[in-house]
């Protein structure tokens, strides 16, 4: 227990308030090993300095972490995460975590590879709940024999803590917050943790530890029963019973929600923009780049499966990218394309210029190419729907071998047709001939900070996004 006194600012350094606080005298605690602490806090308030506590002749260092109102600042969550498996001072790695998403593990699978490499011991304490963690996270991990378990509850309580422990022969160090291991939640959103580092032999740091794995120890020990290892049995359970979801397909259900009940008009919107500023988003550090993860789609012969490949792909400048939602057609294979678009009340461009129609005349139609996965798909038809009000594509080309794009697109028992709620990354190579690509949603972000201009369709500016790559 501690009682403070004001300090004055010292001499010279007009930048920080510095407050000290020393253990009264009365308390039961040996001065000997209680040293003065000290800490400093900046005039913003967004960062606290380093904290120092002498205990036993060791020190315990402790951070803030504080991310998502300075978007130029590398101080997050993610980045102390990706320098603590890069650092040759730690050997074991164990988190306990709400969520994980794709994006997340994206960010830091290269880290986590190298750091498994070396011989050292990862363990991934995962939480399900909300749908918040992803089909395609767990299969990742499955996939690189990251060991993880996953926690669950069928009685909604939910697991939902945010602790990353690393550990070595000299040093240790906790992350303690409020950041999942999502790319929004390690570098992007408003988020608050505390990083504690100390030595192997720190006392008061073992202790603060021992306490969090004596917290989880029947988890950690599997002596719980809402904890299992994950396994591609224990994946197909949570997926049949729909405790997880593919990214698309929650997307979607959010989208729906959102649409029923989140949705309001042009008027309320633009009052709610008008009041409420935006925080700038912050590139994680795969984003920095231009490149984003396409999803190349592979067609089983004779059967409807459809294998998804993740490859990278740099964006090129000029090209175009389109929302699809869930898209129209028996086949799902129709596109809408957008006359004009909006963004924050302002009138923008429509997507279908891109592809060189005039989008007020629209008695004119055009046939263009699709060059995807190394085939070109002749004759897909562009043209003004008036029954419906807006421009669309209808994506049915055939190649020279009369493979058809439909074979891609058209949906099957339990499957969603391959460009339903995706992203379609159109880049013209001449007038007619046009490359696509296939991105999941969860790269609009990346999409969104690389665009020169960006809108939504609809005439209220609600319909589905779209940009071009600067």
């Amino acid at each position: 227990m501690f009682f403070s006194s004001p300090r004055k600012k010292e001499e010279g350094n007009p930048t920080y308030k510095t407050t000290h606080l020393q253990t009264a005298a009365s308390l039961p605690c040996n001065p000997k090993f209680a040293k003065e602490l000290f800490f400093a806090i900046t005039p913003t308030a967004f960062e606290i300095n380093l904290y120092t506590f002498e205990i036993l002749g060791r020190t315990m260092d402790l951070k803030f972490i504080g991310q998502g109102l300075d978007p130029d600042s590398n101080l997050t969550a993610g980045n102390y995460i990706i320098n603590s498996l890069e650092s040759e001072n730690y050997s074991t790695f164990n988190a306990f975590v709400a969520f994980v998403s794709l994006s997340g593990l994206n960010n830091i699978i290269d880290q986590l590879l190298e750091f498994k490499n070396r011989g050292s011991e990862i363990k991934l304490f995962i939480g399900v709940n909300l749908n918040a963690t992803s089909k395609e996270a767990l299969e990742l991990l499955l996939e690189h024999e990251i060991e993880s378990y996953i926690v669950y509850s069928p009685n909604n309580i939910i697991y939902h803590p945010k602790i990353y422990a690393f550990e070595g022969d000299n040093l240790k160090r906790a992350i303690v917050g409020s950041s999942n291991l999502t790319e929004s939640g390690l570098f992007q959103n408003v988020e608050a943790s505390i990083c504690v580092d100390f030595e192997s032999d720190n006392e008061s740091g073992n202790e603060f530890l021992s306490d969090i794995y004596d917290h989880f120890n029947s988890i950690i020990n599997l002596n719980n029963p809402s904890c299992q290892r994950l396994t591609d049995e224990v994946l197909e359970v949570l997926l049949e019973s729909k405790v997880v979801l593919p990214e698309a397909v929650n997307r979607a259900k959010n989208n729906k929600v959102s649409r029923e009940f989140g949705q309001t008009d042009t008027k309320t919107n633009k009052r709610l923009n008008d009041l409420f500023g935006k925080l700038k988003r912050k590139r994680p550090p795969k984003g920095y780049k231009k490149v984003v993860i396409k999803k190349d789609l592979k067609k089983a012969e004779a059967s409807f499966d459809i294998t998804i490949v993740n490859e990278s792909t740099e964006l090129s400048a000029g090209s175009m990218w389109i929302e699809t939602g869930l898209m129209t057609g028996g086949s799902r294979n129709i596109l809408d394309l957008s006359k004009n678009g909006k963004l924050d009340g302002v009138t923008k461009f429509g997507s279908v210029s891109y592809f060189g129609l005039n989008p007020d005349d629209e008695n004119s139609t055009k046939d263009i190419n699709i060059i995807f996965g190394g085939n070109n798909y002749k004759n897909n038809h562009i043209f003004y729907a008036e029954g419906n009000s807006n421009w669309r594509i209808r994506l049915n080309g055939v190649t020279d071998d009369e493979e058809k794009l439909t074979s891609f697109s058209i949906p099957s028992l339990g499957h969603n047709g391959g460009f339903q709620n995706k992203i379609l990354l159109f880049t013209k190579l001449n007038e007619s001939d046009f490359q696509l690509d296939i991105l999941e949603q969860d790269e609009m972000p990346k999409l969104i900070e690389n665009s020169s201009d960006w809108a939504k369709g609809g005439r209220g500016g609600n319909g589905r996004a779209y940009g071009i790559i600067a």
